[in-house]
C-alpha cells in the first residue's frame, strides 16, 4: 500500500489539499458547497483518477491476501485431518 501511495505521491498531496478545503466547507455546514467543490475537483484534477486507481489496487492486494489466507487455512485443516486419521489408524 505504501509503495502505491509513494508512486502517486503528487496525486496524494493534491488530493489532500483539496480534501482540506472540502472538509473546511463541511465543518462550516456548507454541504452543497462541499459537494460542488468535490465535483469540480474531480474534473479539474485528473490525479484523482490515479488516486482512485491506487485505492482499487490496494483493495485488490487486500482481497488477494485474504483469499490466499483462506486457502492456506483450508489446506491446513485438510492436512490436519489427514494426519490425524493416519495417526489414529496406527494406534493399538
Amino acid at each position: 500500500m505504501k509503495e502505491i501511495l509513494e508512486r502517486n505521491s503528487e496525486a496524494v498531496r493534491e488530493a489532500g489539499r483539496q480534501l482540506v478545503k472540502i472538509g473546511a466547507e463541511l465543518a462550516a455546514g456548507k454541504i452543497d458547497d462541499a459537494l460542488a467543490r468535490l465535483d469540480t475537483a474531480r474534473q479539474a484534477y485528473p490525479e484523482w483518477e490515479k488516486l482512485d486507481q491506487a485505492a482499487a489496487d490496494i483493495e485488490g492486494v487486500i482481497r488477494d491476501r485474504e483469499g490466499m489466507l483462506a486457502v492456506q487455512h483450508i489446506l491446513a485443516e485438510i492436512v490436519g485431518t489427514v494426519l490425524g486419521s493416519v495417526l489414529r489408524s496406527r494406534l493399538p
